[in-house]
């Protein structure tokens, strides 16, 4: 489901465990929500199509407002478990987005991995310090991007993730 301005979102009631839960035990299969902030229509079909296939998400959505994205945060309609964003978008850039996204309560310590097409040395220095777990380039192919989706949700489900 991609939703936009005009679509609410009613999403999963189980907020991020608090820091001072247990580590997830990697013999539990654990059921994740995942947001993907994304502009591109196509990317983002091959990124649910991957993720909705995956054991350990239970759900997946997409948009590609970034402000609808955050005011939904802001009001404690989408609860994610894991957040994959775009970095290059119109009007909000995924490092903006990360920014107003750790200044909402809930969604602060939510694992942001940035899932880019951008190989600048620039983007990836500022990823390292805008306090997103990961930076992942999207690859050409989709085994490839399979694979590297897998890894980023068998990490979130395992809780090894830090900001």
């Amino acid at each position: 489901m991609i939703m936009n301005e005009t679509q609410a979102s009613v999403w999963d009631k189980q907020p991020w465990p608090a820091p001072e839960f247990e580590a997830r035990s990697p013999s539990r299969t654990w059921s994740l929500n995942v947001l993907l902030v994304d502009d591109d229509v196509a990317d983002t079909c091959l990124i649910l199509n991957v993720l909705r296939r995956h054991p350990q998400v239970s759900a997946a959505h997409a948009t590609d407002a970034p402000e609808f994205a955050l005011r939904q945060l802001e009001l404690g309609r989408l609860k994610p478990d894991l957040v994959l964003l775009d970095i290059h978008m119109p009007k909000v850039d995924g490092f903006a987005f990360l920014s107003k996204m750790r200044e909402i309560d809930s969604a602060a310590t939510v694992p942001v991995v940035f899932l880019t097409t951008s190989r600048l040395s620039s983007d990836v220095i500022r990823a390292r310090g805008a306090t997103a777990s990961s930076y992942v380039i999207k690859p050409e192919g989709y085994l490839e991007l399979q694979a590297r989706l897998n890894a980023v949700v068998r990490q979130t489900a395992a809780g090894r993730w830090s900001h």
